[in-house]
């Protein structure tokens, strides 16, 4: 069981349509806005409680389709300027862990063009693999190589 995730939105009914549609997997949540030193807004959606690996899941796919969804587009047409300057996506690490692997809005939003949620998801978490698990030699060496 995992306790306590936090996720990062830039729009407050996005933030909002995030925890109703936690808050229907019977989860809690609470949302806290923060300002940062240069005056730009943020929620932060906490979860509070148990979470199992499924409902971790479950959470992931809805951050990625209201992240990289709604709030990316609201981003990509916002005709005063992006108003985020960083998004994330969340892998989960050999140990159990999670961690959040930082990207510019408009070089995701480029990747999303061309990948899904899933894709970029999978991609990430096979760098985590190799990283925490280095493999020798050379890759056209090597047998099972990663499968999307």
């Amino acid at each position: 069981m995992l306790e306590n995730f936090e996720y990062t939105f830039f729009d407050a009914p996005v933030a909002q349509k995030f925890c109703e549609q936690v808050h229907a997997l019977g989860l809690n949540t609470e949302i806290k806005q923060e300002e940062s030193g240069s005056g730009e807004v943020s929620f932060e959606v906490m979860i509070k409680g148990q979470i199992s690996d499924a409902q971790a899941e479950q959470i992931e796919d809805l951050y990625g389709e209201l992240l990289f969804g709604e709030q990316a587009a609201q981003i990509e047409g916002n005709e005063s300027g992006a108003v985020a300057d960083a998004c994330g996506v969340q892998i989960q690490l050999a140990s159990g862990e999670y961690t959040t692997v930082a990207v510019h809005p408009h070089i995701m939003n480029k990747i999303l063009s061309v990948l899904t949620i899933e894709e970029v998801q999978k991609f990430l978490s096979q760098v985590a693999e190799d990283i925490e698990n280095p493999k020798a030699g050379p890759i056209c060496r090597r047998e099972n190589l990663p499968q999307f």
